[in-house]
């Protein structure tokens, strides 16, 4: 157990209380550990700042704010700074997506052209050239990034075809609609056969085009009224509105060679977050507080519930954090991706399966996703622990950061979990 007094007072959702439980001294130790790594990456310049909020049972355990929200104003990082949240996107797209699912107005295994004619036929490069698909896309294809969709950044067989049609969506988001990204994807070859691999890619962006053709909202609409209201994300948004623009965190960007540099504004990272963006891209772009992401995070844990309110079914929360790869994929089908045997992908997001040697800390049954800003989220079930890690930092390498996987050791008691 990890027990102690928030930092700060965060208003409504489940950081509103202080925890039941007083912090014993061991804990105490623990939580000051926590501090110390922050404080340990904002000194060596790896990071401007950052929020680490830790529940237990429901209920705050640890929340502190360190560090520097914009570096150049030597403005702090506040309980209500807003944060790009990139791929912690996709889980919330996920949550729309199961919505519709819990509604019956899609199935998992309906074809993608059922919705999006454009899929209709669809074509794979491989060694020796383009190929047919040799089968349809589907909805849980897409959900478990094994619809052969990729990205520009990737690395992947079809990263040339991405780069020379310009369709990375993060550069685009104010030049082109949900509906004309969509459509220029599906001209483009897939990296591979539908079903026969994971690959990280552009599929969470379709389902948010999905969600819009079903249910007939624009992603946003759909999102906010099925999602993000229900749970209270009262800041979460794919912008920063005028009012709240002070709030916004500045994003950085960071090599070996380098100091932290002002990435605030730049095309690559999606540009300004203070216009609304003409593509509201289900697979990177939200922005967001720490409570929000908490509420969502939360809603997991509990099955699907917020503040005594039925969110999700607790059917689509059991898929979505259930290992969904089949074991024809192998045991390390996330490898591309730097994750260790044993982590399998659910819907949206990796799920641990199982435990290997070469495994973190942790537990098995986590489901966990992180942003490309190196923002992170994991729930722990068996643990009944929610855990959250945000700053604003682009690494040269994606995963290059160590925060995460810091405040994990020192959660998990810098041993791995039984």
């Amino acid at each position: 157990m990890i027990a102690g007094s928030l930092a700060a007072v965060m208003g409504a959702g489940p950081a509103a209380a202080e925890p039941a439980i007083q912090p014993s001294n061991k804990a105490s130790d623990r939580l000051e550990q926590i501090s110390a790594v922050v404080r340990r990456q904002i000194d060596a310049g790896l990071i401007p700042g950052a929020i680490v909020y830790i529940a237990e049972r429901g209920k705050p355990a640890y929340f502190e704010a360190q560090g520097f929200a914009d570096l150049e104003a030597r403005k702090p990082v506040g309980p209500d700074s807003i944060f790009r949240f990139y791929s912690m996107t996709k889980p919330l797209t996920c949550a729309a997506v199961m919505s519709l699912y819990d509604d019956g107005r899609i199935g998992l295994d309906d074809p993608v052209k059922t919705y999006l004619p454009e899929f209709s036929r669809m074509t794979v490069r491989t060694p020796s050239g383009i190929v047919e698909a040799n089968r349809d896309l589907t909805i849980r294809d897409l959900l478990t990034h094994t619809s052969g969709l990729s990205y520009e950044v990737t690395n992947s067989a079809v990263s040339a075809d991405y780069r020379d049609a310009d369709v990375f969506a993060i550069r685009n988001r104010q030049a082109e609609s949900l509906e004309s990204h969509v459509k220029r994807l599906a001209r483009l070859p897939l990296a591979a056969q539908p079903g026969a691999a994971w690959n990280y890619g552009e599929s969470m962006g379709v389902l948010g085009r999905i969600v819009e053709v079903v249910s007939g909202e624009t992603f946003r609409a759909y999102l906010k009224r099925r999602v993000l209201e229900p749970l209270e994300m009262r800041d979460t948004d794919f912008f920063v509105s005028r009012e709240k623009a002070d709030r916004l965190a500045q994003l950085y960007s960071k090599s070996p060679a380098t100091a932290l540099a002002n990435a605030q504004d730049a095309a690559q990272f999606g540009g300004s977050y203070l216009v609304q963006p003409k593509l509201e891209y289900g697979g990177a772009g939200l922005v967001g507080t720490t409570r929000d992401y908490m509420n969502f995070a939360q809603m997991l844990l509990d099955k699907g519930t917020h503040g005594g309110r039925r969110i999700l079914s607790s059917r689509s929360v059991r898929l979505m954090t259930t290992n969904a790869l089949p074991k024809a994929l192998g045991d390390q089908p996330l490898a591309a991706s730097g994750r260790a045997p044993g982590v399998g992908f659910g819907f949206c997001g990796l799920v641990v399966a199982h435990r290997s040697g070469e495994s973190p800390p942790g537990n098995v049954g986590e489901y966990a996703w992180g942003g490309w800003a190196s923002t992170n989220f994991w729930i722990d079930p068996k643990r009944d622990l929610a855990g959250l890690i945000m700053t604003q930092v682009i690494p040269d390498v994606p995963g290059s950061g160590t925060l995460y996987d810091e405040v994990r050791q020192v959660v998990y008691g810098n041993a791995a979990q039984p």
